[in-house]
Formats: structure tokens, C-alpha cells, sequence
């Protein structure tokens, strides 16, 4: 077994952090700025026939992360080539990734939708300059102690106009979070990345996984031809809203795809904004304070017993009095109860009844005239 290295550059290795297919990455410290870094390595010499292309592609990494300054993208500082082992020097992050959050269960939707949101932020700004990560999982999302998510490990990030390109039938990335045209082998952008986003907002709601299975066919079948249930089916406490968020992402036609993940971002805090509001306007009835009295007894402080009265009138009689004509009437009545109005007294004492009856009498008599004539 060789023995851990204890340098690597000018970088001093104080611990490993973790080991993956091409390589791995410490804790290291760099004197020449005095701070601790993350240094991924990968080791050039395992695979001689394709030590070029790991060189070119690794390079391409550091270039393309370099040019990304970003809140929710992790910050590369530094990279090189020593001893037959590339490097590269990137911000220490504290804190946890996301698979082994979401590995304990779903995540508080409000949360989840937050962290949906600063990871579809950091992609806009990487895809706007041209870079496409190709590889969004869990696992490359990193949930800091404190501050918001970043994205790690532009690893597999290609610029879309650079002359190195994918070879026809080379799959890179990772299958369970991969976009039916990257399991396909077809030429990828960055509507690629909004898929696998999708898949992960619905696994960080649901605490399930999207895209099972025990082999790659299975997977790249699921991914290729299966619809996905609709996260509110899984949890019906979430806004519907997000359903056509997730549904929108996972479209397997790239075409009727979000286009761009600004637009799903501004989708996504419209589902935070709704679901905020929701969490503001929920009732707090049956609460009451609890206060200790000078004998140490508990007193029970409660809103005033006025307030627990309805009031069952509707707005508008809030804004009248009726007392004033409960009065007239009762002078009007002097204690009895209204006499009926005949039809002889109504023609008599008013003008208009009268002058109406005069009317249809005059004309049925006219009727009666040239009925007989």
C-alpha cells in the first residue's frame, strides 16, 4: 500500500477528505496565502493510454471553474500537474453534501425548494458563460454550516464551444441523475443540467429515489421512457405549483424543457414566496401564555373574553345604526300594531294611486265604448 502523501505542490496535506473514481482529495494547507483548501488530485499514471485525454479534460476543469465566481458555486483557486498527478486547489468547505441529507429522509419542503433555487442560481450563471456541469447529484451539492448551497466539481463541465468534445457513444456523468439525451450519447447542453436538478428537487421532496434499479439498462430504460409521480402525490402538504416545476424540468424532449435555469429559478421562488405566505397565514388558535403568579401558581393569559364573541352581522350593517327607526316606528304604532292598508283608503290619500285608478277606469270605459259601437 503507498504510503499517504505528505505534499503535493506547494500544498501540505493534512488530511484525506474523501476518494473517488479518478482520484483523490485532501485537506491541504497553502503557505503561500496562509489558508486551507480542498485539492482534488487525480493520478495521470493509472491509465497511460488515456493519460492525454485525462490531462486535457482535467485542465479543461480548472479553466472553466477559474472563470466561475459565484455564491452558490464552490470557488477554485489554484491548478497544476506534479509528479505525473494533476491537481487542483478549490475553497474548504465545512459542512455536509447532499446525499447524506437526503440519504436521512425528505427534506422541509421550504428547504428543499431554497436549496432548488441557489443550485438552479449557480447553473444559470455557469451555463450564461458558457459551461454546462453535466454531472448534478446530490452528491456534488454541498450544504454549508452556514451559507448557501454551492455546486462542486465541474469535473465533467465542458465549454460549449470548445473544440474538445464528447466522442459519439462516450457517457459521461453520473446514470441515476443523467438526462435521456446524455444516456443516449447525444451532444448535450445546458438543459441537461436542469433535468438532473429536477430529479434531485423531487428526491430532496420526496426522500425517495427517482430513477431505480440494480443495472444501467434499468436505469437508462427509467430515465428514457418512465414518467415520474408527481411529488405532491408523495407529500399532498406540498403546492401543487411545484408538481409543474418538477414536471417542466423532467420533460424528456429537451425542447419543451425549462430552456434556461434563470427560468426555473424564477418558478422556484414564486413556490418559496406561495409557501412562506402559507406558513405566515396558518391560525395560531388555541394557543395562550402561560405566566407564573407571585405564589408560583400557573396563570392562564388568554385573548379577552370580548374577542371570543362572533359577530354574525355582515360588513355592510356593521356601518348602521337601526336604533333611531326602531323608534319611529314604535311612535308610529303608539303601541299597536299597524293597521292593513285597504285599496279604497290607498286610492284616496295618495295622489299617484289616484290618478292611476282614474286612468284605467277612463280606459276601460273607452274599451267598453268601441267594443259596442
Amino acid at each position: 500500500m503507498a504510503k499517504p502523501a505528505k505534499k503535493i505542490g506547494r500544498y501540505k496535506i493534512l488530511s484525506e477528505l474523501g476518494r473517488g473514481a479518478m482520484g483523490v482529495v485532501y485537506k491541504a494547507d497553502d503557505p503561500n496565502l496562509d489558508r486551507t483548501v480542498a485539492l482534488k488530485t487525480i493520478s495521470l499514471e493509472k491509465d497511460a493510454e488515456g493519460r492525454a485525454d485525462y490531462q486535457k479534460r482535467f485542465m479543461l476543469e480548472a479553466k472553466a471553474a477559474g472563470k466561475l465566481n459565484h455564491a452558490n458555486i464552490v470557488t477554485t483557486y489554484d491548478f497544476g500537474e506534479v509528479d505525473g498527478m494533476a491537481y487542483l486547489a478549490m475553497e474548504l468547505l465545512e459542512g455536509t453534501d447532499l446525499r447524506k441529507r437526503v440519504q436521512q429522509g425528505a427534506i422541509p419542503p421550504v428547504e428543499a425548494v431554497e436549496i432548488g433555487c441557489q443550485v438552479a442560481e449557480g447553473l444559470a450563471y455557469a451555463h450564461g458563460r458558457g459551461i454546462v456541469h453535466r454531472d448534478i447529484k446530490p452528491a456534488n451539492i454541498m450544504l454549508p454550516e452556514r451559507g448557501p448551497a454551492k455546486i462542486m466539481d465541474f469535473g465533467l463541465a465542458r465549454m460549449r464551444l470548445a473544440d474538445h468534445k464528447t466522442s459519439t457513444g462516450i457517457v459521461l456523468g453520473t446514470p441515476r441523475y443523467m438526462s435521456p439525451e446524455q444516456i443516449s450519447g447525444q451532444p448535450v447542453d445546458q438543459r441537461s443540467d436542469i433535468f438532473s436538478l429536477g430529479i434531485v428537487l423531487w428526491e430532496m421532496l420526496t426522500g425517495r429515489r427517482l430513477f431505480s434499479g440494480t443495472e444501467m439498462a434499468q436505469v437508462s430504460h427509467s430515465i428514457t421512457y418512465d414518467e415520474h409521480e408527481p411529488p405532491t402525490r408523495v407529500n399532498p402538504e406540498l403546492p401543487a405549483m411545484l408538481d409543474f416545476v418538477v414536471a417542466r424540468a423532467l420533460k424528456k424532449d429537451p425542447a419543451v424543457r425549462y430552456q434556461d435555469a434563470d427560468e426555473m429559478a424564477a418558478d422556484l421562488h414564486t413556490c418559496l414566496a406561495e409557501m412562506r405566505a402559507r406558513e405566515d397565514e396558518e391560525p395560531g388558535e388555541g394557543t395562550r401564555t402561560q405566566k407564573l403568579s407571585v405564589d408560583g401558581e400557573p396563570t392562564i393569559v388568554g385573548p379577552p373574553a370580548a374577542a371570543i364573541l362572533t359577530d354574525t352581522r355582515l360588513p355592510v350593517s356593521r356601518h348602521f345604526d337601526s336604533t333611531a327607526a326602531l323608534k319611529r316606528l314604535g311612535k308610529s304604532a303608539r303601541g299597536r300594531a299597524p293597521r292593513p292598508v285597504g285599496l279604497l283608503r290607498r286610492i284616496i290619500s295618495d295622489a299617484p294611486a289616484r290618478r292611476l285608478f282614474v286612468v284605467t277606469v277612463l280606459g276601460a270605459a273607452a274599451g267598453s265604448f268601441v267594443a259596442f259601437i
